[in-house]
């Protein structure tokens, strides 16, 4: 009986001792950010402002998550005012639609994150959906990981949970010495096939992960190139690898990336989930060589000068020095053109001497008369023409069948916006202008919808300020291209239509607007809108310590032109379908 009972303690003790957490250091993650089922932009320390976020895993299906929504809701408004946040993460990498409906179908009322190549997944450790992650978002930590019930650490105080003394210890703000809490979760498992294949099969540097790089990164990543360095050999980019996965897992990169939910854009940049995950997973294998004879990143040559051939003219910008630093005035030189009647023009394209310092250009077509000096009621028409902005390398062809007017006598007016590079440099950008054989059957048209200068205030330390604009088309249109414009409080901004009947539809989502990058996006398929339709902007300013660009956070924002100001402007590019 003795030797019994001793045995029955020795299990009961083992069984204890399995269902008690593991504890270690803190695990350290990386920054990481991804979008939701309605097209919002997260990025994980972007909530450092909050003490804790929590993380539940979800997939459609999982009964674990049906059946113990109302903990979650519990939860929630537990720790709410205390600065904790909650969000669902999909971690079946599903489809937006699907994950949609399902919160619909069982209201689920937080952010639901989509975590299509379950990268985040992973990086996070989670096994099943039903699973609960805490993070400390300021200082990168997972403080807690398992299920949403676990046995209490005193049996006397059954309300105490692991879970809750995770998320007490970021409300205490204890996090810098604490310890990832680990504890065996219920759930539903989760498959990850892109990891197990690539764990089986490393992907190899010259078959797998070089083809990836010559598409996405290597026309900027190159000697002489915008990029901060160069993608021409293995080395390099095994050395650069851990700041590749950082800007791939957080979006910064590729540049100019759009919700891809959102109609289809020629040029964002888009990069798709079989290679984010194969570049990622060959990072996180140490990014091996593999075995080649020639490095395919060596020795690449790239298109320079004139990418459609001669232009029928060259015009150039002024032959400018800039400053080794220092801040550089908006500068609005004109440029007399020679034509000696009316031209249509079919494409344009900026070749600067001095990429590096350029930020933007702005060619306007304006009446002979112009002068900035003018009232502006007085300079006439103005007709945008094309601009310049980084990683707008390329020619731009305007559609068939379409080109912007320059009549005879018009004068060309350039924005140009220079920054320093910490050398004194000299650039003298040229403009190469090709002119259409015949008259287009439609002139290419652009419409800058804005609120700008003192009535743009933006007040100090708010994350989210908000502001809308719209405008109605009164004839049919076929919509090209739009372009968000914002400076470096820029967080977000949509492109709406309200159609004649009161529908709407989303026509772009920039969900996380970036100034260093801004492309006129182009729509792949053009829409065509009805008369009547209204078009209207939607966007976000984070004026907060949250955000580097923020210049002053403590300080009211007004509308300007310089970097430290703000603007609030959205392109609209169409044709009229009958002309006016």
């Amino acid at each position: 009986m003795k030797t019994n009972h001793w045995k029955h303690l020795l299990c009961t003790a083992m069984l204890s001792l399995l269902a008690l957490p593991a504890a270690n250091a803190a695990d350290r993650i990386g920054n990481f950010a991804l979008l939701d089922t309605t097209g919002d932009f997260h990025q994980l320390n972007k909530y450092g402002y909050q003490n804790a976020v929590v993380i539940v895993a979800q997939a459609n299906g999982c009964e674990a998550n049906y059946n113990q929504h109302h903990k979650y809701k519990l939860l929630e408004t537990t720790w709410k005012e205390q600065g904790v946040t909650v969000m669902m993460l999909n971690v079946a990498g599903e489809s937006r639609d699907a994950v949609r409906a399902e919160a619909q179908a069982y209201d689920y009322s937080w952010p639901v994150l989509l975590d299509s190549s379950q990268l985040v997944t992973e990086s996070l450790g989670i096994t099943r959906a039903g699973e609960i992650v805490v993070l400390d978002p300021e200082r990168l930590q997972i403080l807690y990981r398992g299920g949403l019930d676990v046995i209490p650490r005193d049996p006397a105080a059954p309300s105490v949970t692991h879970l809750g003394d995770a998320i007490q210890v970021a409300i205490a703000d204890g996090t810098r010495d604490a310890e990832t809490v680990v504890t065996q979760p219920d759930g539903c498992d989760i498959s990850f096939p892109a990891r197990e294949m690539h764990a089986s099969n490393t992907p190899d540097y010259a078959a797998d992960i070089a083809p990836i790089l010559k598409e996405n990164c290597v026309n900027c990543h190159r000697v002489g190139g915008i990029a901060p360095f160069a993608m021409d050999s293995h080395a390099m980019v095994q050395g650069w690898s851990p700041m590749i996965r950082e800007t791939l897992l957080t979006k910064r990169m590729p540049p100019a990336q759009v919700d891809p939910d959102i109609n289809h854009f020629s040029n964002a940049r888009y990069i798709s989930t079989e290679d984010l995950q194969t570049l990622v997973h060959w990072i996180d294998a140490g990014a091996p060589a593999g075995d080649f004879a020639t490095d395919p990143l060596e020795g690449l040559t790239f298109q320079e000068g004139w990418e459609l051939g001669e232009p029928d003219l060259v015009v150039y910008a002024e032959d400018f020095v800039i400053p080794a630093t220092g801040v550089i005035e908006y500068r609005y030189p004109l440029i007399d053109l020679p034509f000696e009647e009316d031209v249509w023009v079919k494409a344009v394209q900026f070749v600067p001497t001095e990429r590096s310092v350029v930020h933007h250009m702005i060619a306007s077509v304006v009446e002979p008369q112009y002068s900035r000096e003018m009232d502006a009621s007085e300079r006439g028409e103005v007709r945008f023409l094309e601009g310049y902005a980084p990683g707008k390398e390329q020619a731009t062809v305007f559609p068939e069948g379409t080109g912007v007017f320059i009549p005879k006598g018009y004068k060309i007016r350039l924005d140009s916006h220079y920054t320093t590079m910490g050398r004194e440099v000299r650039d003298h950008t040229a403009i190469g202008i090709y002119l259409s054989d015949e008259v287009p059957e439609h002139e290419f048209r652009t419409y800058r919808l804005s609120h700008e200068g003192r009535s743009l205030v933006i007040p100090p330390g708010v994350k989210d300020h908000r502001m809308y604009a719209s405008y109605v088309f009164n004839k049919e249109v076929t919509m090209y291209a739009f372009r968000p414009h914002m400076h470096t409080r820029g967080k977000e901004m949509r492109f709406k239509v309200v159609y004649p009947d009161n529908t709407t539809a989303d026509l772009l989502n920039v969900a996380n607007y970036n100034f260093g990058w801004q492309p006129t996006y182009r729509l792949t398929e053009p829409m065509v809108l009805p008369a009547g339709s209204r078009v209207m902007i939607d966007g976000a300013f984070d004026n907060s310590e949250y955000n580097p660009g923020a210049w002053d956070p403590t300080e009211v924002s007004n509308g300007g032109e310089q970097t430290w100001d703000e603007m609030f402007a959205g392109y609209l590019t169409y044709t009229y379908n009958e002309e006016m």
